[in-house]
């Protein structure tokens, strides 16, 4: 029985080679090609099929069929917006940022129209009250002020960049929110020239000089700020933040201007006849809400590089616990409003002020501690040695909440700690390639000295 059926089965198998059509005899099934899918920079999906040399678009993969022509237009819209307002590789905190950023300069805009308006309104008052027959020579004092409150502003922003520095780097949160608050203070000294047309020239000219302070070191903050943003700290995207950064604000300008025109018009403050009262309650109203969203928006900055406030809160953490905070957690902690908890200048201190009160014997001590050393830790102060680089001031703190904390023997432990430091600030998504602490222009030199 069963050699009956397998001789049946072989009868059927050649049965079916002699009736299969000859063209599929000797050929192999065809290729099975790979499906190459291009995917664009703004992460749409394209399959691509190559033939005879060429190679076209075979169908819209993000959704497995070809969209419509409305699916099309609103995906290209899209991704058009993506490119020209949206920088690459940053990270969540960038989104809020730039949300609060927008109503800030919105409101900002909006603000400043009033305040040009209200300079130009104060000039016409003032030449109104000049005597007809001096016109021309009013006109020509009133340009003359107009320029000559420029060039002061632009002295003052001269000696602003002169005398600052560095300290924009150390403190960039803290200066871009007071950079907010003078720019606000000179709108509104620009709508008091309305009120008080006699003291234009003082009025404007002190106005402008803070808006041109206040620009400046909203540009010199503004670098860090958009480097906080980068998606790792190996990305390089500056330019594109940046550059995206100003496309926003371009069309947000833009908004406010056209916003405070139609308002200034419909609230009737737009004249000579306006009640100076509603322009300086439109101002007030107005300028708590930007500053409002200036703190919003500084607030959602998170730097991951450490400098000397977010240094004293993370060291004197682990020095207590152990453990690292992250970027977040000292994010929430900083203080915008208010100083530090602990200030540079009760830390950082000249050698003269941190000796005082010491005995020669106790300071010869201190010195022979810090021997191998770039820096002296003197009753809680710190006196870096000339040359110290950043690493020294941050293994400076460390030392110092060690010998806060079990005295004397600190800067053994700190200085054998060093490298564990460093391993607890990277896995905790701090920096340890380079710090935003400031400059520190006092110093000090010490070593062995022959006895007189």
């Amino acid at each position: 029985m069963i050699l009956r059926q397998h001789l049946l089965l072989g009868l059927a198998a050649r049965a079916a080679a002699l009736v299969a059509p000859r063209s599929f005899l000797g050929r192999r099934a065809p290729p099975q090609h790979a499906c190459l899918v291009q995917i664009d920079s703004d992460g749409s999906r394209q399959q691509v099929e190559c033939t005879d040399g060429s190679a076209e678009y075979l169908r819209d993969r993000n959704d497995g069929a070809a969209g419509s022509l409305r699916d099309r237009a609103y995906a290209s819209t899209r991704r058009n917006l993506r490119r020209i307002f949206l920088p690459v590789a940053v990270n969540e905190e960038y989104v809020s940022y730039t949300r609060w950023r927008c109503v800030q300069r919105l409101l900002s805009a909006t603000v400043n129209v009033f305040g040009v308006q209200a300079m130009v309104m104060a000039v016409g008052l003032r030449d109104a009250r000049a005597v007809a027959a001096g016109g021309a020579v009013v006109g020509a004092a009133a340009a003359v002020d107009w320029v000559l409150k420029d060039a002061l502003g632009k002295v003052t922003r001269l000696g602003w960049a002169a005398r600052m520095g560095r300290e924009f780097d150390g403190d960039a949160k803290r200066w871009r929110f007071r950079s907010s608050l003078l720019y606000a203070t000179g709108n509104g000294l620009q709508i008091a020239t309305f009120a008080f047309p006699l003291l234009f020239l003082l009025l404007a000219t002190v106005a402008n000089c803070l808006k041109q302070v206040s620009m400046l070191t909203s540009t010199a903050t503004r670098s860090a700020i958009y480097r906080s943003f980068a998606a790792t700290e190996t990305t390089n995207n500056l330019g594109d933040v940046t550059a995206k950064g100003e496309a926003q604000i371009a069309v947000v300008d833009l908004v406010g201007l056209l916003i405070g025109l139609v308002a200034s018009k419909k609230l009737g403050v737009a004249s000579t006849q306006a009640n100076p009262r509603m322009l300086l309650a439109i101002y007030g109203s107005l300028s708590l809400l930007e500053i409002g969203a200036m703190y919003r928006e500084i607030a959602c900055v998170v730097f991951r590089q450490l400098n000397f406030e977010r240094a004293t809160l993370v060291v004197d953490e682990y020095v207590e616990s152990g453990v690292c905070p992250s970027p977040r957690d000292i994010a929430r902690r900083e203080r915008i409003l208010r100083r530090p908890r602990t200030t540079r200048t009760s830390v950082l201190r000249p050698l003269m002020t941190a000796a005082s009160g010491m005995s020669r014997d106790e300071l010869d001590r201190h010195v022979a501690l810090a021997s191998t050393d770039d820096f002296l830790v003197l009753d809680g102060a710190i006196v870096l040695r000339d040359g110290a680089t950043d690493d020294a001031l941050l293994d400076a703190l460390h030392a110092r909440a060690r010998s806060l904390r079990i005295g004397t023997e600190g800067l053994s432990k700190a200085r054998a700690g060093r490298e564990a430091l460093r391993t607890a600030l990277r896995d905790a998504g701090w920096s340890t390639q380079s710090f935003m602490f400031p400059e520190v222009q006092v110093r000090a030199d010490w070593g062995e000295t022959s006895k007189s």
